[in-house]
């Protein structure tokens, strides 16, 4: 309700639309961007292990109408020492890698756009984060958007919602456990370019669980780019997640570090 009110009140204070058809202009034609990035390590010798981390995002906006996805992966295996002698011998060589990262996401967004600066959109999607404890996290989250700076060089996005959130825990091993988590979110997103060839970009974003005071979640999301060519570009990223009741035996915090290639290519 209180998101419905926002959106109210934006839409009553400004309603014009750049989109919308004006007398003797046609409207802008639609936009699509598509990208990908990919990023990783390969050892063997005295340890072998290698991990993958990539993902893909793309979006299509027409009119006051914008559609968008974005998926990922973090997957990694290894060579264990079982025997803890500080050495990989014959007979560890010998058993298959051990699995060490497992994580898959996906998100799909609808925004209908009020005006230039606001939108409300809708979104579902799923998780997976086996060394999280989960064995899958769906969502699905409506909410309000506002852009408080929108330049070539520099935004500033805020956005509210609220999030309906079903965990298929696991549980000492065993997958099914289902637990219900309403929440209200909060996000705040800021990019800045210093010249054509390199940007930041950071986000935070919170969840509050209406029912359960002490169950928040915390995501910060921050990263530099380095423009390499009119195609490729060099991100380096760090994400830090935060949850306050992780699933019961797993840690409060996660934090990972990326250098990926990021290809655009619409």
């Amino acid at each position: 309700m209180f998101t419905l009110l926002l959106a109210t009140f934006a839409f009553a204070q400004e309603t014009d639309f750049s989109e919308t058809d004006k007398e003797g202009e046609a409207a802008e034609a639609p936009e699509a961007h598509l990208g990908a990035e990919l990023g990783g390590q390969y050892t063997t010798g005295n340890t072998e292990f290698y991990l993958l981390t990539g993902g893909m995002n793309g979006s299509y906006k027409w009119a006051r109408s914008k559609v968008g996805t974005v998926l990922g992966a973090n997957i990694g295996r290894s060579r264990v020492d079982a025997d803890g002698s500080g050495t990989l011998d014959d007979a560890e060589r010998g058993v298959a890698m051990k699995q060490t990262a497992q994580k898959y996401f996906i998100d799909a967004r609808y925004d209908f756009y009020l005006s230039d600066h606001d939108s409300l959109y809708f979104l579902g999607g799923a998780l997976h984060d086996y060394y999280a404890g989960l064995s899958l996290r769906t969502h699905e989250q409506v909410g309000y958007s506002r852009t408080l700076i929108g330049t070539d060089e520099t935004t500033l996005l805020a956005e509210l919602g609220v999030d309906d959130a079903q965990e298929w825990q696991l549980v000492d091993g065993v997958r099914g456990e289902m637990i219900h988590i309403f929440a209200g979110r909060a996000m705040v997103n800021f990019t800045h370019k210093f010249n054509e060839n390199v940007g930041i970009e950071e986000s935070i974003e919170v969840y509050e669980n209406f029912l359960d005071t002490a169950d928040l979640r915390l995501y910060n999301k921050a990263a530099v780019t380095t423009k390499l060519s009119d195609m490729f570009s060099l991100r380096f990223g760090n994400q830090i997640t935060f949850d306050n009741k992780p699933v019961e035996g797993f840690r409060k915090l996660d934090q990972t570090t990326t250098v990926t290639l990021v290809a655009s290519i619409l």
